[in-house]
């Protein structure tokens, strides 16, 4: 049922309703008799219109018949019905405009006035024509409304592009249901709470969560205990085995000292999808009762998990276009003044009366060189992302490209990436942490040159950036990029180191590393969530 067939049928109700009050009141059994004649024909015209391919207009005109007939052939008492004429000529004029009411008009004015010419006195006919002619009329004029009405509503609106209609009324949903978490959007910390439940049912030593990215890979998204992040990997068989069955698996595997241990895989699902797999190590297997009674609890908690990840897709997407807002600001406003103040010390330079007053013009156009060209790298670094198609290793050698043609320095980029991706979000952050190392080199150290090594090999990764300036040096008060790269490693549960390195004639240089995962070897083939 549409729009239109509730507003037809909210008509047909509400005008039976207000006659059948009428009828009550007057107490005519007669009139009451035809009242439930029209609601009969009324009903059995809705359910045709309905459930048939009958059209419209042919239902609506039987309808006008039938009501006519019962109107006419029972004078005066089905002067109370005359109203419900006026709905059926809006009915047609709405849904077939003016030929739809062209027809019912006819329908009425044979069974109302028409038929009973044939058997009335003049007399008679005359006084009918008198009571029947301001409802038909009336009936006419509702006709005509309604077909105006449909003619405004065929009218073309304002262009609108649907895909951004159907965003906005998402995001206003998604904006009033996040006030309403209990346990927020936050994937990390949804992933912790899973883990506590697993540790509070089975006792476990150490647990992960691994999740599906976009490489198809399963990668590390929490650990749990001492360790866990290098003795749980997505590589192990029984990740895989749980992945494609769908249920809980468990295996056996030897431990530090061959010990045998026991590993427990868990399904993340959310209906008949996979999200990923929870890993722990159990002292001892779970009863089939206790197992599905855990199994519930993660069915509840993945359906967070997996709209925490959807969130925090939308919410890096936003990102994104801020950061590119922002880069249009700055590209449009500051940019262009500063370069408009070189062109004003060009001219004052021209027309210089000394050659100190020419020395001193000239520092200063160098000096708005510098800063322009600053804000040029700002820009870039701005604009600079990983997207889905590409990964870490093109957006990084984007950016040291970048920087390498518009400084001096001389950038030196080794990667070694698989084919594989981590997630979307590791991603960006890491590029990020690689940006402010190299903002700090080339603005505070006077380095010449800058090593850059990349290692990715989900879940691990490993990003180098090595400096020959003039060493870390004292922190100044306001300084926040050594706060922020750290801010960021923590986010994605990396591990950061800031050092000075002596291997290279002159002052020390500035080390960054960070590392992310464990390095470890692969008895096994990756696990590819194809799901």
């Amino acid at each position: 049922m549409n729009q239109l067939d509730r507003v037809t049928l909210a008509s047909r109700v509400f005008c039976i309703a207000a006659v059948l009050g009428l009828t009550l009141l007057s107490r005519d059994g007669e009139v009451l008799f035809s009242l439930v004649v029209v609601a009969t024909v009324a009903m059995t015209a809705v359910y045709v219109s309905l459930v048939t391919e009958l059209r419209g207009i042919w239902v609506v005109a039987f309808e006008a018949l039938v009501t006519g007939l019962v109107i006419g052939s029972a004078p005066p008492g089905g002067v109370v019905l005359l109203p419900y004429l006026v709905v059926l000529s809006l009915i047609a004029g709405i849904t077939r405009g003016l030929v739809g009411l062209a027809t019912v008009m006819t329908a009425e004015l044979a069974t109302v006035l028409a038929l009973p010419m044939l058997f009335a006195e003049v007399e008679g006919l005359q006084a009918r024509s008198e009571v029947f002619a301001p409802w038909l009329l009336t009936s006419l004029g509702a006709g005509l409304l309604g077909a105006w009405l449909r003619e405004i509503g065929k009218a073309p609106l304002p262009v609108s592009d649907p895909s951004y209609e159907s965003a906005r009324r998402l995001l206003t949903q998604l904006r009033t249901v996040a006030r309403r978490l209990s346990a927020g959007l936050d994937p990390v910390s949804l992933a912790s709470q899973m883990l506590a439940t697993v540790h509070e049912t089975t006792g476990t030593s150490g647990s992960a969560v691994f999740v599906r990215v976009d490489g198809g890979l399963l990668t590390p998204l929490s650990y749990r205990g001492e360790g866990a992040n290098e003795r749980l990997h997505p590589e192990l068989a029984v990740v895989g085995r749980c992945w494609t069955e769908m249920v809980p698996c468990d295996a056996a595997v030897a431990g530090p000292e061959s010990a045998p241990r026991r590993l427990a895989a868990f399904p993340l699902r959310v209906g008949s999808r996979m999200i990923g797999v929870l890993l722990a190590d159990v002292p001892e297997l779970l009863d089939r009762a206790s197992t599905a009674d855990l199994m519930r609890e993660l069915d509840a908690q993945s359906i967070r998990l997996d709209t925490a990840l959807a969130f925090e897709e939308v919410r890096s997407l936003a990102t994104v276009e801020e950061r590119r807002r922002l880069a249009r600001e700055i590209h449009d406003g500051i940019a262009q003044e500063v370069a408009s103040l070189g062109y004003l010390v060009d001219d004052l330079t021209a027309t210089a009366e000394s050659e100190d007053q020419r020395a001193r013009l000239s520092a200063l156009r160098g000096e708005l060189t510098r800063v322009v060209s600053e804000l040029r790298l700002s820009i870039f670094d701005l604009r600079s992302d990983v997207v889905a198609s590409t990964g870490l290793g093109a957006a990084l050698s984007d950016y040291l490209h970048s920087v390498g043609a518009r400084s001096d320095l001389t950038v030196h980029l080794t990667l070694d990436e698989a084919p594989t991706r981590l997630r979307a979000e590791t991603e960006t952050e890491l590029l990020r942490i690689a940006q402010e190392a190299v903002t700090n080199a080339r603005k505070h150290t006077d380095a010449r040159n800058i090593w850059v090594n990349c290692r990715v090999q989900p879940p691990f990764a490993s990003l180098e950036i090595r400096d020959d300036g003039g060493g870390l040096g004292t922190a100044r008060p306001d300084s926040y990029g050594l706060r922020i790269m750290r801010e960021r490693a923590e986010r994605v549960d990396a591990r950061l180191a800031i050092s000075e390195h002596h291997d290279l004639p002159g002052p020390g240089g500035t080390v960054v590393t960070v590392t992310l995962g464990t390095e470890h070897a692969l008895p096994e083939p990756r696990v590819k969530a194809d799901r």
